[in-house]
């Protein structure tokens, strides 16, 4: 017996896209320099920990908790606020949230690195960090779903995921020099700056929430009927269910490994802490690629869960055989495999969450998805792949991360049975 199929929410005829606006490809790469900031603003404490740690003369139990406390209070506080103040922001809309939280992440970076000699400050600028970034992806959703046809998606969205990607493969070679000649504080003063410099008069002379006359006549999601599934509806589909769990899954293994990476590297002893400059920023040479091979292939194919199903089977095999090798070309081949092949599903994460929601949801949706990936994956994830790369001397089990592949996997093989999306 077949199975059941979710159909997409947006399967009107759409207008000619240059009925909307020949220039609306613009503003995928304002978000994706807003996206670029803000991931610095978000990752550097993984670069920065091995100096702290050595400053705070933390050991390595004391690198573990705290440095998985630092980093993990940022995205239960992302988490939340992906959750309950998405509603607000799109109240706001679109540009004006994304003005008010440039400027709220730039303050409280900057804050972090002033009081970061008192532990209890410090994490309370991480935590205030998270609130402050927390509608950043919501409100991009809802740009993607109101200037872009489903077919442009996958590729629009690609465009400002790719900031994320740039930054995890720039952020060590920019900032490592700096933290390690100036100071690990220096970088973070440096991050607020380029938010207000750069991001926030982007945003303001470019971005706009609607094509124009949206409003008297919706460009691609004309079916009223599609527009009114409520909310909940959505969220208790099979689609969503399994759609929501390759998140989780997903931020588990993306954000642990990114977070943890600098600090596994550093442990080597044939590392030293400036080699991360080179070291870190690797395997996301190629994830860059991969995530624009993969939006094109998504938009193309339309089997977008179905082809992050097999990768992220595939980044499980290869991840686990990277752990524990004496040979660093052997360890870098590994995780530059298993981070490309995670990639595929950080290329459709969004367009799906896009398609499952009706047009006047999709920030909402998107905050809930994105809130309880991040509390559930990013949070949890960066404690748990700590214990795995925080040392990497220390001798542990790494069949749990292979199996957390796994589970990825058969999550995204449900999706696909679904919705064929």
């Amino acid at each position: 017996m077949p199975a059941p199929q979710i159909p997409p929410t947006d399967n009107c005829t759409a207008l000619p896209t240059q009925a909307v606006s020949p220039g609306r490809w613009r503003i995928p790469l304002v978000l994706m320099i807003t996206m670029y900031i803000g991931y610095l603003d978000r990752m550097n404490i993984s670069l920065a920990l091995p100096l702290i740690a050595e400053e705070m003369q933390w050991s390595l139990s004391d690198k573990q908790y705290y440095g998985g406390l630092l980093m993990s209070c940022f995205y239960l506080a992302y988490g939340l606020a992906n959750l309950f103040l998405t509603p607000f922001a799109a109240k706001l809309g679109p540009r004006r949230s994304l003005l008010i939280i440039i400027v709220l992440w730039s303050i409280f970076t900057s804050l972090g690195a002033i009081f970061s000699h008192i532990l209890l400050l410090f994490v309370a600028s991480r935590i205030l960090l998270g609130v402050s970034e927390g509608t950043h992806v919501p409100m991009m959703n809802q740009l993607t779903k109101n200037w872009f046809e489903d077919r442009e998606r996958s590729r629009a969205t690609g465009i400002w995921m790719a900031g994320l990607f740039m930054a995890i493969l720039t952020g060590p070679l920019l900032l490592v020099p700096v933290m390690h000649q100036l100071g690990w504080r220096s970088g973070f003063h440096l991050l607020a700056i380029a938010g207000l410099v750069l991001s926030l008069p982007l945003v303001y002379f470019i971005v706009q929430d609607h094509p124009p006359k949206q409003a008297e006549q919706n460009a691609f999601d004309n079916t009223g009927a599609q527009q009114r599934q409520a909310l909940w509806q959505v969220i208790r589909s099979p689609a969503y269910i399994a759609a929501q769990c390759m998140g989780i899954f997903n931020n588990m293994l993306a954000v642990g490994i990114s977070n943890w990476m600098p600090s596994y590297l550093s442990s080597r002893q044939d590392v030293e802490y400036s080699d991360l400059a080179y070291l870190n920023t690797i395997p996301y040479v190629f994830s860059l690629l991969a995530l624009l091979f993969f939006s094109w292939l998504g938009d193309r194919t339309s089997r977008r869960s179905r082809n992050a199903a097999i990768c992220f089977f595939l980044g499980g095999l290869t991840l686990f055989l990277s752990f524990n090798q004496a040979s660093l070309f052997v360890t870098m081949m590994g995780f530059t495999l298993g981070v490309c092949c995670i990639t595929a599903f950080t290329a459709c994460e969004h367009p799906i969450v896009q398609t499952l929601f009706p047009q006047h949801l999709v920030a909402q949706g998107s905050g809930i998805f994105n809130g309880t990936a991040m509390i559930l994956g990013g949070g949890l994830g960066t404690f748990f792949i700590g214990q795995l790369m925080a040392d990497s001397n220390s001798q542990v089990n790494i069949w749990p991360l292979f199996f957390l592949c796994v589970a990825a996997s058969i999550s995204g093989l449900f999706l696909h049975r679904f919705t064929r999306f």
